[in-house]
C-alpha cells in the first residue's frame, strides 16, 4: 500500500461537500482509506490520526489524503476530480450564454435574487460580514454559522434592530417561517403556536412533541444559543416576541432556551407580560421543568389533550438485573444534553461533559472520564471546520465503539434528530453501531443498554416510525421525548425515578389588555406574512433542503477571502464611515468631468527640469526597473540630448547623477506602458470643472517600435522629435482654436459614445480615435503649418488606431482623482504598473502606495514572439479600468478578444464578474449589451479581499528586453499584496477613525 497526499491551495469547499467526497473517493476500487478536508487543526488531527503524513499547511488550504494499491490511488485521483468537478458545475456554472457566474457573496445574491431572507452557514470567523449584508440589504437573516465571537454577535444584532430586521443565530440551527423550514428544521402541521427559540434541537423537541399532540406552529424564529445570555441579553428574542405578538396567525408563544442568564430571563419576563399575548416557557434549568413538561403545560394552556408520549420497545430479551457503571450520554443536539445533565443531574450527582453546568465539571481533551459524562458533539469546537453531527455523524459513531468496549460504561444515552437539513438516513448507521456496541460488550460478560431520544415528525423526510424502529431492532430503547429517554436510562442504571406531574399553567402569562409594545404595524419588513424566498451562502445543504420545499433558493458561490485578512476586512467592514464614504467617492467618479483644454510641452505644465523624467507606475529606481521602462528612460535621455548613445544614457541612469525618476501620477499625470513623459515632450491637457482638477497625458506614437514598449532606435527617437517639432505645436493649435471657437472637447461624452461603438477604452479605442479626429479635423487643417506637414499630422493620427487612448486614460485620471482623499473610503483610485511592480493607492489613505509584484500579462503574441518574451504588466493605462472601463466594460466590446485572448462569453462574464468588486455602476458609461448597464465602477478593496476576485485588466505586452518593443496583448490582474496591504491599512484607519 501507497500513500499519496497534496494540498491544494484556494480550493475552498464546505464541509458537508468535502463529508460527500471524501466517501466518494473511499468507495473507488483499490482505495484502503481517503480523506478529503479543509486543512483545519481538527481535521488535520484526524487525517494524521489516520496514519498520514501531512505536510505544513494552512486553513484554506485543501488536503487530499488516498491511501491504496497504485491502481487504488489512481482510481481515488479519478473520484476526486469528478466529484469535485460536479461540485463546482452546481455551485458556480453560467446558465447561459455569457452569463456571470453566481454571485460570490450573500449580498450578491440578495441583490441578484431580491430574496426577503437569507441563511448563513460559512465558518464562524467570516459569518458576520455575511450576515451583515443581509441587514444593509434590509432583510432578515439566519446565521447557522458558529465559532462567532460575543462582541461581533452584539455589534450584528444591535445594526439589525436599527435597520428592523432579525437575526437568527449566530449558532442558530432552526427556525420555520410561513411554514418553511431552514437550517435543521421538522415537518410539522402548520397551527397558531408562535416559537422564540434560543435553541436548535430544543425547538426542535419542541415543535414534535406538540406535532405529536396534534398542535400546529405559525412560525419558529431562532435567535441563537447566546441570546439569553448576559452579554447578549435577549436582544433578538424581544424582537421575534414583538413581531409574532403583532402576526395574527399566531395566539400564544412559547420561548425555548438552554439555561438562560437568570438577570436575562427576569426581564424577558417583564417584557413579555406587555405583549398582549400569552407567553409560555420553556427555558431550562435548575428546578425549572423539562421540555416535555413545558409543552404540556403549553397543551393544558391551548385547551389540546397530553397524549401519552411514543415509545418503542428495545427488540430481544433483556435481563432483569439493572446496569452497573457509568451514564454516558453521546448528543447531537446542545440543549438535549443540558436538559438530559439537568435531569439526570439530581439523581446521579456529578455530570462531567465538554459543556458541564458548573465549569468545575469539564472535561479535559479527550473527553474521557471514568464517572458519569454527556458530551455534546455539535459544540463549537467539535464543528471547527466540519459538518455538524447532525450531517456528518462519524465523530459519535467512533465514540460509541470506544464507551462499548469501556468496562465503566453502564447506559449508553444517545439522541437522534430528523428532519430538513439533516442526514439523509441516519438510523441505519446508528442502528448498526448500536448493535455492535452491544454485541462488544456481549463479548466481554456485560450488558449495555441503549436508549435513544429520537426527535421527529410522522412527515419528517427520514421517516419517523421507521428510522426510530431500526434503533429498536437494534436493541435500544426509543422514546420521543428526551426528558423520558433520560428518565429511562436513569432506572437502567437501578435509580428509582418518575416523570413528574405535568406542570400547571404557572408558566404561561396571561394576556394582558392593550396594545402589545414595541410592536410595529408591520415588523420585520412584513416577513411573517411573506412567500418567503431565500439568498443563501455556506453549505449546500441547506439550499437543498429548502429547494424540496418548492422554496426559491439564490445560492451565493462563497469562498473564504484572502489568507489572512478576516481580521482587518471585519475592522474596516465595521467602519461607520465606509458605507457613505463610498457612496460619496462613486459620486464624484461618475460626476467629474474631462475636457481636452490644451496642448503643451511637459515642462511647462509638469514643471520639468532637465534632468527629471516622469515614468509609470509606482516609485522605482533605475536598478530595479524592467527591461521596457530602462529601454524607454534610455531612449528619453537620448530624445533630450543628455547622451549621445544608448550605453552613455544607461550608464548616467544608473550612476543617478543630474537625474530624477518620479511616477506620472504624483504629478497628477499618466503615461501608457513604460509611461516615460521628458521636459520636451508634449502633452494633453485636460480639466474636471467640477471639482477643479488637471490631468496630462502624453501624445500617443502610433504602434510599431515605440519609445512606450522599451523601443529606443533611431526610427523611434526620429518620431519622437517630430512629434515635438511638428505634430505638438499643430495640435496645440487645434485645441485652442477648437476650444476658442466651440468651447473644449468633452472627451468623457467620447467614451460613453465609444462604448456604445464597440470599444472598451483601452485596447480597442477605433471609434473613440475616429470621433476625436472628426473633432480635430476642422481646426488641424487651418493650423499655421505647411500643407506637407499639416497632411502628415492628419495621416499619422488618421493611422493611429490608439490616438483616442492618451485623452482616455487622463479622462480616468480626473474621475479616480475626484475620489480620492475621502476619509473611511475602500475605494482604489490608482492602478498602475512600473513593469517589476503592480501598485494601487486607495481613498482612505492619502497618497501611499500598496505594491506587490507585477504579474506576466496571458495573451496572443506578434509574429515569432511568445510568453518567455513578455515583460511582467507596465503601464498606467490600467486608470482606465480604476475608472470603470478597459477590461470592465469587455462586454461593451467583445471584438476585443480578437486581441488579447480569450471569446466572446469571457469578455461579457468579466464585465459581470466586476460588478462582485465595486461599489456602484457609471452613470454615463453603459454597455448596450447588458440592458444599457451603467460599468461597474468604483474598485472596492473590501470586496476584492472578500471575494478572491481581483481586477480584469486588458493590456499590451512589452519586451522583457530593453529595445524590443511591443511582443502582444493579453489579459492580467494584480498580484493579491495590493490588495491586502491595503485593507490592513484601511482597518488601521478605521480604529483611528
Amino acid at each position: 500500500m501507497a500513500d499519496h497526499v497534496e494540498l491544494r491551495t484556494g480550493a475552498y469547499f464546505d464541509s458537508v461537500t468535502l463529508m460527500q467526497v471524501s466517501r466518494t473517493v473511499a468507495a473507488a476500487p483499490g482505495v484502503e482509506a481517503a480523506q478529503v478536508a479543509m486543512a483545519t487543526e481538527l481535521n488535520l488531527e484526524v487525517i494524521r490520526g489516520m496514519g498520514f503524513d501531512v505536510p505544513g499547511s494552512a486553513p484554506n488550504d485543501l488536503v487530499v489524503a488516498i491511501r491504496g494499491d497504485e491502481a487504488g490511488i489512481a482510481a481515488g485521483q479519478a473520484a476526486l476530480e469528478s466529484a469535485l468537478t460536479q461540485s463546482r458545475s452546481a455551485a458556480g456554472a453560467s446558465a447561459g450564454f455569457g452569463e456571470a457566474p453566481t454571485a460570490r457573496t450573500l449580498g450578491g445574491a440578495i441583490r441578484l435574487s431580491g430574496a426577503d431572507l437569507a441563511l448563513v452557514s460559512v465558518p464562524g470567523e467570516h459569518a458576520v460580514t455575511e450576515a451583515l449584508d443581509a441587514v444593509r440589504a434590509g432583510v432578515s437573516v439566519m446565521v447557522f454559522s458558529d465559532n462567532v465571537p460575543v462582541e461581533d454577535e452584539v455589534r450584528l444584532k444591535d445594526a439589525a434592530a436599527a435597520a428592523d430586521v432579525l437575526v437568527m443565530g449566530p449558532d442558530c440551527g432552526t427556525a420555520v417561517v410561513g411554514g418553511v423550514a431552514l437550517g435543521f428544521a421538522n415537518v410539522v402541521r402548520p397551527g397558531s403556536v408562535g416559537l422564540v427559540a434560543a435553541s436548535g434541537t430544543g425547538a426542535q423537541q419542541v415543535m414534535c412533541l406538540l406535532d405529536a399532540a396534534g398542535v400546529g406552529i405559525s412560525h419558529c424564529l431562532g435567535v441563537g444559543g447566546r441570546d439569553l445570555s448576559s452579554a447578549v441579553a435577549a436582544r433578538s428574542t424581544k424582537q421575534a416576541l414583538a413581531a409574532l405578538a403583532a402576526d395574527p396567525e399566531t395566539t400564544s408563544l412559547v420561548v425555548v432556551s438552554k439555561p438562560p442568564a437568570p438577570e436575562v430571563l427576569a426581564d424577558l419576563e417583564a417584557y413579555a407580560a406587555g405583549l398582549g399575548k400569552p407567553v409560555h416557557w420553556a427555558t431550562l434549568g435548575a428546578g425549572r421543568p423539562d421540555l416535555t413538561a413545558a409543552v404540556e403545560s403549553v397543551l393544558t394552556a391551548v385547551g389540546a389533550d397530553v397524549p401519552v408520549w411514543p415509545t418503542w420497545e428495545a427488540a430481544g430479551a433483556r435481563s432483569a438485573t439493572t446496569s452497573s457503571g457509568s451514564l454516558r450520554g453521546l448528543f447531537c443536539g446542545g440543549t438535549l444534553a443540558d436538559e438530559a445533565m439537568l435531569v439526570a443531574g439530581p439523581v446521579l450527582g456529578d455530570i462531567r461533559s465538554n459543556i458541564p453546568l458548573r465549569p468545575e465539571l469539564a472535561l479535559g481533551v479527550d473527553l474521557r472520564d471514568p464517572g458519569h459524562v454527556v458530551i455534546d458533539f455539535g459544540d463549537d469546537t467539535m464543528t471547527r471546520g466540519r459538518a455538524h453531527p447532525m450531517i456528518d455523524p462519524s465523530l459519535r459513531l467512533d465514540r460509541i465503539a470506544v464507551e462499548a468496549a469501556d468496562p465503566t460504561c453502564g447506559v449508553l444515552l444517545l439522541d437522534l434528530v430528523l428532519g430538513h437539513g439533516a442526514h439523509a438516513d441516519p438510523a441505519p448507521e446508528l442502528a448498526a453501531a448500536v448493535r455492535a456496541a452491544r454485541e462488544t460488550a456481549a463479548a466481554s460478560g456485560r450488558e449495555l443498554p441503549v436508549v435513544v431520544s429520537v426527535t421527529g415528525t410522522t412527515s419528517d423526510p427520514q421517516g419517523l416510525d421507521r428510522s426510530a424502529q431500526a434503533l429498536a431492532d437494534a436493541g435500544a430503547d426509543v422514546l420521543l421525548s428526551n426528558a423520558a429517554a433520560t428518565r429511562r436510562a436513569l432506572q437502567l442504571l437501578g435509580h428509582d425515578v418518575t416523570a413528574p406531574e405535568s406542570a400547571t399553567g404557572d408558566t404561561a402569562y396571561a394576556p394582558v389588555a392593550g396594545t402589545a409594545t414595541d410592536v410595529g404595524a408591520e415588523p420585520l419588513h412584513g416577513l411573517l406574512a411573506a412567500d418567503v424566498t431565500v439568498a443563501a451562502a455556506g453549505v449546500s445543504l441547506f439550499s437543498d433542503a429548502l429547494r424540496a420545499q418548492a422554496v426559491s433558493v439564490t445560492e451565493a458561490s462563497w469562498q473564504p477571502p484572502m489568507a489572512g485578512t478576516a481580521a482587518e476586512l471585519g475592522r474596516v467592514l465595521a467602519d461607520p464611515r465606509r458605507d457613505a464614504a463610498n457612496a460619496e467617492a462613486l459620486r464624484r467618479m461618475t460626476a467629474a468631468g474631462a475636457d481636452l483644454v490644451d496642448v503643451r510641452p511637459a515642462h511647462e505644465v509638469l514643471g520639468l527640469e532637465r534632468g527629471t523624467f516622469l515614468h509609470a507606475g509606482p516609485p522605482i529606481e533605475f536598478a530595479r526597473a524592467s527591461g521596457p521602462l530602462k529601454g524607454a528612460l534610455i531612449g528619453a535621455m537620448l530624445f533630450e540630448g543628455l547622451a549621445d548613445t544608448a550605453e552613455e544614457a544607461e550608464a548616467k541612469l544608473e550612476k543617478g547623477d543630474g537625474i530624477t525618476l518620479e511616477p506620472c501620477h504624483h504629478r497628477d499625470a499618466v503615461g501608457p506602458m513604460a509611461g516615460v513623459i521628458s521636459p520636451s515632450m508634449w502633452v494633453y491637457e485636460l480639466r474636471d470643472e467640477v471639482h477643479d482638477n488637471t490631468s496630462w497625458c502624453s501624445l500617443n506614437e502610433g504602434l510599431g517600435k515605440v519609445l512606450r514598449y522599451g523601443a529606443y532606435g533611431p526610427e523611434v527617437i526620429d518620431r519622437l522629435r517630430w512629434m515635438n517639432s511638428v505634430l505638438g505645436p499643430i495640435l496645440q493649435q487645434a485645441v485652442r482654436t477648437r476650444v476658442e471657437q466651440q468651447g473644449p472637447i468633452d472627451v468623457k461624452a467620447i467614451i460613453a459614445q465609444m462604448l456604445q461603438m464597440g470599444d472598451e477604452g483601452h485596447n480597442r479605442n477605433r471609434a473613440g480615435s475616429l470621433m476625436l479626429l472628426r473633432e480635430l479635423l476642422p481646426t488641424m487643417i487651418t493650423a499655421d503649418a505647411s500643407s506637407t506637414d499639416i497632411a502628415e499630422a492628419v495621416r499619422f493620427s488618421g493611422a493611429n488606431e490608439h490616438f483616442f487612448l492618451n485623452l482616455g486614460m487622463p479622462a480616468c485620471k480626473l474621475s479616480t482623482l475626484a475620489a480620492h482623499g475621502i476619509p473611511g473610503s475602500s475605494v482604489v483610485t490608482t492602478m498602475a504598473r512600473n513593469g517589476t511592480d503592480f501598485g494601487i493607492r486607495v481613498s482612505g489613505t492619502g497618497d501611499a502606495w500598496f505594491t506587490g509584484p507585477a504579474n506576466t500579462p496571458e495573451g496572443l503574441f506578434l509574429g515569432s514572439y511568445g510568453p518567455d518574451d513578455a515583460n511582467p504588466d507596465i503601464g498606467d493605462s490600467a486608470i482606465t479600468e480604476t475608472a470603470g472601463i478597459g477590461g470592465f466594460a469587455m462586454a461593451a466590446a467583445p471584438a476585443i478578444v480578437k486581441f488579447v485572448g480569450g471569446d466572446v462569453p469571457f469578455a461579457l462574464r468579466a464585465t459581470q464578474t466586476m460588478y462582485e468588486i465595486t461599489v456602484g455602476e457609471h452613470t454615463a458609461y453603459q454597455v448596450p449589451i447588458l440592458e444599457f448597464r451603467g460599468t461597474p465602477t468604483g474598485i472596492d478593496v473590501a470586496a476584492v479581499a472578500r471575494t478572491g476576485i481581483l481586477p480584469q485588466i486588458n493590456t499590451g505586452m512589452a519586451g522583457r528586453v530593453a529595445g524590443t518593443g511591443q511582443v502582444g496583448a493579453g489579459l492580467v490582474t494584480p498580484p493579491e499584496q495590493c490588495f491586502t496591504q491595503a485593507l490592513t491599512a484601511l482597518a488601521a484607519a478605521a480604529g483611528e477613525g
